[in-house]
């Protein structure tokens, strides 16, 4: 499935690479996610990765240059206000890092495309060199032990609700 991502990615399409399996990443799926902090924008103070562990978590990348992450970023919050409403609020959240280095644009991208979920501004890079990210938006699906699930690349228009499903399914694994 990862050579159709990079094919997609190729021809430009929009589609997100998804993978499940071997990819082109250094983190990459049933490894251990690494940490991801930085100073927070909103959410509970000190909030990161670890502090969510025994949780399924959506650690999503993103910049304020990205124009795919202004149209990902209303869906992944309608996505996560959904799942909590459903119930899942327990179970599941959404971590967001932002990879710029100066936090004033992160905070105005904000203001924008307003979100519900924790925001963190990772300012000078630690996240994205330890990912080695090289496509934005980028998303890791991560299980209750804190594993990489799913690892989503780029944005098309509806991923969520493929999203939305595997984290229902994680969820209910028990993973």
């Amino acid at each position: 499935m990862w050579a159709y991502g990079l094919l997609a990615m190729a021809l430009g399409s929009l589609s997100p690479a998804v993978w499940a399996g071997t990819a082109p990443f250094v983190v990459g799926i049933g490894d251990v996610a690494p940490e991801a902090a930085g100073i927070v924008l909103q959410g509970p103070a000190g909030i990161k990765l670890s502090q969510l562990k025994g949780r399924v978590v959506l650690l999503d990348f993103w910049a304020t240059w990205c124009g795919p992450c202004y149209e990902s970023m209303p869906e992944l919050n309608a996505m996560r206000n959904a799942l909590h409403r459903e119930g899942y609020a327990q179970d599941f959240e959404v971590l967001s890092v932002a990879t710029d280095t100066e936090v004033a644009k992160v905070r105005s991208f904000l203001r924008q495309v307003p979100v519900d979920f924790p925001v963190v501004a990772d300012q000078i890079g630690i996240a994205p060199q330890t990912y080695k990210l090289w496509r934005l938006p980028a998303a890791y699906l991560i299980d209750r032990n804190g594993r990489v699930q799913m690892i989503y690349a780029g944005y098309g228009r509806g991923y969520t609700v493929e999203l939305k499903s595997s984290v229902i399914d994680l969820i209910k694994s028990g993973k």
